[in-house]
């Protein structure tokens, strides 16, 4: 019953992810609202996690806490809920100039957090302040990443399955190759169940969906590869398979921090809402560190090539 509901709740996120995919080809502006669920969702679950109210949802209190104040909280919840809406807002009146309005309200985030020490100095603390930035930082402030991908002149669509690809591919193969394969554990302190031989599959399999992706991209659009060493004819195909072996070890560290979130604080997942999988930030945990990646590597060497 478990592994069932664990095949359906995935196949219904792969569908999700599907659906924003084609509303792209309506607006592109649309696969906001995915980033935009991501963000609030997975704040959420931060919150609720370092807060403690995750572990004694599963009867088991908390010992030690990085105890929120309301005011921390609604400040942080501020900031998620207009993350994604001011980009667009920036974006409208001032094209490709919406990273501005992010870098602004991340900064006006931590002020106001630093100023309710003064003005809420009764209930707020500075671990809770060094909380309520992480609940900002991860996953809201990481998934820009996506939005700014999702603005790319050219081969943002690639960008963003890559992004969504890869880290599925690893994180899958991983545990299959872990499964077959057995062998020493990769992190036993961290994450008892991976093995190193799951990790090696997951960076094969990881890279090689890469150069899949974009051999399939490439013969399905008109995308040609103009990054750099463009004129040499083998060029793009090292690059994405380089894009794929560092996104996929990068997947894997993600989930690693996540599990080490997750022990610090004494819960089994950081949410609820996928049966059989946990929260939003236990299905993306890869994704987010992927996604910064892959973004850094297509703004400096692919979109926007500088050499």
């Amino acid at each position: 019953m478990y592994m069932v509901k664990r095949i359906g709740t995935g196949l219904v996120y792969i569908g999700v992810l599907v659906g924003f995919f084609f509303l792209r080809d309506v607006d592109h502006r649309l696969f906001g609202i995915l980033v935009y669920l991501f963000s609030l969702l997975g704040t959420h679950e931060m919150i609720r996690a370092i807060s403690g109210d995750r572990r004694v949802e599963e009867g088991n209190p908390p010992d030690t806490v990085m105890a929120m104040s309301l005011s921390q909280k609604i400040a942080t919840y501020t900031y998620a809920a207009l993350f994604t809406p001011l980009f667009y807002l920036v974006e409208h009146f001032a094209p490709h100039e919406g990273y501005r309005g992010l870098l602004v309200l991340s900064f006006m985030l931590a002020l106001v957090l630093m100023c309710l020490l003064v003005f809420d100095h009764r209930h707020t603390t500075i671990p809770g302040t060094g909380a309520s930035m992480i609940c900002g930082f991860y996953p809201t402030a990481i998934l820009a990443t996506m939005l700014l991908a999702n603005e790319f002149r050219t081969g943002s669509t690639l960008a963003l399955m890559l992004m969504f690809v890869i880290p599925a591919v690893a994180d899958t193969f991983a545990f299959a190759v872990g499964c077959v394969l057995k062998g020493p554990k990769l992190c036993p302190n961290i994450s008892p169940k991976k093995t190193i031989s799951g990790a090696l599959g997951g960076i094969v399999f990881g890279t090689a969906s890469s150069v899949l992706l974009y051999w399939l991209y490439t013969l399905t659009s008109d995308y040609v590869y103009a990054g750099i060493g463009s004129s040499w004819a083998g060029a793009p195909w090292l690059m994405f398979a380089f894009i794929g072996f560092v996104a996929s070890i990068m997947t894997e560290f993600g989930d690693l921090v996540e599990s080490v979130i997750k022990r610090r604080l004494g819960i089994k997942d950081m949410g609820s809402l996928l049966p059989a999988h946990g929260g939003i930030l236990d299905r993306i945990d890869g994704t987010l560190f992927a996604s910064t990646f892959i973004y850094i590597v297509f703004a400096l060497f692919i979109v926007y090539t500088w050499l």
